[in-house]
């Protein structure tokens, strides 16, 4: 089952926000939708009211009249009225016109009414508030009855109208939300990459520590939020530090405690070599002076892989060149015991950004590879060169050479090539490979042009 990439911190930030802020503008939305519908129908509930008694008040005026006596029925005729407005008031008017509707009664007749009254029932409607089904639509009506003058005005509006405002209403909120939706992204996406910078700069302080650095984050200039978080990584720090500096002394005395038993059983099988004489028991001494070097090596080895994880680099620049020297003037008697051609070139000036006596073991780490697998009378071809960015030292050897399958495996602790007759514990490369790491370097192996042997190649950034 593939395991399901975990979401960024951005994104679930950006989401929680972004949720957040939707759900507040549906909540203020509704709520807003409710308050203008609830405030259009009390406007036009008043408008009803308005307009009923103020046609009251004409008519009362005009109850003796004798067209009102005679019972004649006016019709208000708002197409001829429009005539007279101007085109923006006439279409204000008719606009305002299809939505309303008024009736007159004058003792229990219909004396006047708009010209679109006469889709109700003639029916004469209660006093107050009143809707009523007209076809597809619903209708407001509001009556006053004057039983002192026997009449009674009613004003009529389509619900439609009302419906029609709360939908414009509806689009005036909801449009502006959803246009302004994409720009909130874009701005909460800055805030929240502003505002997760500290945990940025947290982040690059910690990737930039070298293995061996322990000393406490500094959290002055980070937000407060993040300040416990740098508390822990320190507290962290210090137990590791701790612990490892345990597991420093242990190695330390567990080496000097092997050594001197080492140092002393070897002395010893050197002066029963010299006091023995039979063939059989000078190989068998042989071959116990070959397992105490062995022995030997393996505690200096593991002593040292253990110096390099646990040591506090102190960088300066180092000239290439010179360090090199060093390091074949250590491994020169082996180079001339086995009948070995050194080849060595390297460019003027050379500088790296190291530590000289890590630097050392580091090249004489790869140096003692190559003499150990190169052949007697072989070649170990050396050279220090400048490339655009970097710093390229090329150790090459005319050994046996090291498989391409197992090439990327030859830098684990205890990894033994299969197959090879050498003597050895496996930890050469690997302590070679653990200070390439502190020191920002890079190593590559490839087999030179002639297919024979191995060439290691050592790129420093370079800092000329």
């Amino acid at each position: 089952m593939t395991q399901r990439k975990p979401m960024s911190l951005t994104w679930r930030l950006f989401l929680c926000v972004s949720g957040l802020n939707i759900i507040t503008m549906i909540i203020v939305g509704v709520l807003g939708l409710h308050s203008a519908n609830i405030n259009i129908s009390e406007d036009y509930d008043a408008q009803l009211i308005t307009e009923a008694t103020i046609l009251w008040e004409i008519v009362e005026e005009d109850s003796n009249d004798a067209r009102m006596s005679a019972f004649e029925i006016e019709t208000f005729d708002v197409e001829h009225t429009s005539q007279l407005l101007e085109r923006f008031e006439e279409s204000s008017m008719l606009d305002y016109a299809q939505w309303r509707a008024f009736r007159v009664w004058y003792k229990g007749k219909l004396v006047m009414h708009s010209d679109n009254a006469d889709i109700f029932p003639m029916e004469i409607m209660p006093h107050g508030f009143n809707n009523l089904v007209v076809g597809k639509d619903t209708w407001r009506a509001f009556s006053i009855h004057d039983n002192t003058n026997d009449l009674i005005v009613t004003t009529f509006e389509n619900l439609r109208n009302r419906e029609l405002m709360q939908r414009d209403i509806m689009l005036d909120i909801i449009v502006p939300l959803l246009v302004a939706l994409p720009l909130l992204g874009i701005i909460f996406s800055i805030g929240i990459g502003f505002g997760l910078k500290g945990l940025t700069r947290l982040a690059g302080k910690l990737a930039t520590r070298s293995a061996a650095d322990f000393s406490y984050l500094e959290s002055g200039d980070l937000p407060k939020e993040l300040k416990p978080l740098a508390d822990s990584i320190n507290t962290l720090l210090s137990k590791l530090e701790g612990a490892l500096g345990h597991e420093r002394e242990f190695i330390d005395h567990a080496a000097h405690e092997l050594r001197t038993p080492l140092s002393a059983l070897k002395l010893q099988a050197q002066l029963l070599s010299k006091s023995v004489r039979e063939p059989s028991c000078e190989s068998l001494l042989t071959e116990l002076l070959a397992s105490v070097d062995r022995t030997a090596k393996l505690v200096d080895q593991l002593l040292l892989m253990s110096r390099v994880s646990n040591q506090k680099i102190v960088l300066g620049h180092v000239v290439v060149s010179l360090v090199m020297q060093e390091a074949l003037g250590m491994v020169a008697t082996r180079i001339v015991d086995k009948d070995l051609r050194l080849n060595f070139q390297s460019e003027d000036g050379l500088s790296v950004l190291a530590q000289p006596d890590l630097l050392r073991t580091f090249f004489g780490t790869i140096i003692d590879n190559a003499i150990k697998y190169t052949p007697r009378g072989g070649d170990i071809d050396i050279s220090l060169t400048q490339e655009t960015s970097h710093v390229l030292i090329s150790i090459t050897d005319s050994g046996e050479g090291i498989p391409e399958a197992e090439r990327t495996r030859v830098f684990d602790r205890f990894y033994r090539i299969s197959g090879s007759i050498q003597p050895g514990s496996g930890l050469g490369l690997a302590i070679a490979s653990q200070i390439a790491e502190l020191l920002a370097a890079t190593i590559d192996i490839e087999t030179p042009e002639n297919g024979k042997g191995l060439r290691v190649l050592i790129r420093f950034p370079s800092y000329n």
